[in-house]
């Protein structure tokens, strides 16, 4: 049986713009079409995390996630704990993530490629391959069920 990870997607934010991709979400109808197509290819909620690879800010090193988790749990133990990698880090940081039991954060505001050469089509197209990769660390897209308990939410009314 493989462990549920729960995968965020982060569909817009101040960078990118339409300009840089079209599949940016931009106005209100846009931004719930875009969620709910992820929420469809296995996004399980948004919510903030480590953010990796920003210019002049954190850079994307694992060492550096590694320092921040035991810094996290010393200071919130039992906390749960996901990071985002920016452009080019997104899918190694997410691996990394995958193997030290964390979770996943995709989406067109931190990264609108999905290879070297070409543009993600949307940002569910984001998600299916942070569940593809996930498969390969036994990991699977938590249920709404399964990251309420992760997250120790109880269930709703």
């Amino acid at each position: 049986m493989s462990n549920p990870c729960i995968i965020t997607v982060a569909i817009t934010g101040a960078l990118p713009t339409k300009q840089d991709t079209p599949a940016v979400p931009v106005t209100p109808s846009e931004q719930i079409e875009s969620t709910h197509e992820a929420y469809e290819a296995g996004a399980s909620l948004v919510h903030l995390q480590f953010v990796l690879g920003i210019p002049n800010a954190l850079p994307a090193r694992r060492s550096l996630l590694e320092f921040l988790i035991a810094e996290a749990s010393g200071i919130l133990p039992g906390a749960t704990w996901g990071a985002a990698g920016i452009g080019r880090y997104q899918f190694e940081v997410n691996r990394w993530c995958l193997e030290l039991g964390g979770h996943c954060r995709t989406g067109l505001e931190d990264n609108i490629k999905i290879a070297p050469d070409r543009l993600a089509a949307s940002n569910a197209e984001l998600v299916r391959k942070i569940v593809g990769i996930a498969n390969e660390y036994n990991r699977h897209p938590a249920s709404p069920v399964e990251a309420r308990k992760i997250l120790g939410i109880g269930m709703a009314a």
